[in-house]
Parts: structure tokens; C-alpha cells; sequence
């Protein structure tokens, strides 16, 4: 889901153009759990009732070590995924907020 470069976006053929599409995405975290590494966020503009995760250490390092619980930015996302599982995010493209 968290991707580095859209070349693994762009090999998958079983998306249509409107699933692959990456839009400015507003991405908010919603916990941080250290213990295990994970990261809860919410993209509003996907499904704002899904809480989703990913790795923090998928994070640039200043990235890291700015976000907290309730923390905003944007990063282009593919917001016509229709599973979780198809969504990626272009993390190193984040805009701080």
C-alpha cells in the first residue's frame, strides 16, 4: 500500500485508469503505536470510516519524527482504489501541512 514509486501502481493490469489515478490526498493520522511499529490513518477522501495502517519505519525519517495522533499532510494516493489492498500512497511526494 505505501509505495516509494508508482512503477508497481503502474505494472498493475488489473486496475482500470480510474483505479490508478493519484490524487493530493489529505492522510490523517489517527494513532501511533510504538510498541509495534504501526501507524492508524484515515484518508477522508477514500473512506472516512476506515481506520487503515502501515509500517512506521515506511515513513521518511523527518516525517517520523514530526507525527502525532491527529497529525495532517497530503501525499498523492490512487483514490479510485476500490479495495485497501489497491491503494498506494507516494509518501516520499508528502506535503507537511
Amino acid at each position: 500500500m505505501l509505495t516509494k514509486n508508482k512503477i508497481s501502481l503502474e505494472d498493475r493490469t488489473d486496475l482500470c485508469e480510474k483505479e490508478k489515478k493519484m490524487w493530493r490526498t489529505l492522510i490523517r493520522i489517527s494513532s501511533i503505536k510504538k510498541s509495534n511499529g504501526k501507524v492508524g490513518f484515515i484518508l477522508p477522501g477514500w473512506d472516512v470510516s476506515k481506520v487503515l495502517y502501515f509500517n512506521l519505519n515506511h515513513l521518511p525519517e523527518n516525517l517520523r519524527t514530526e507525527i502525532y495522533d491527529g497529525y495532517r499532510f497530503h501525499s498523492p494516493t490512487n483514490l479510485g482504489a476500490k479495495k485497501a489492498s489497491d491503494l498506494y500512497i507516494d509518501i516520499d511526494s508528502y506535503e507537511p501541512n
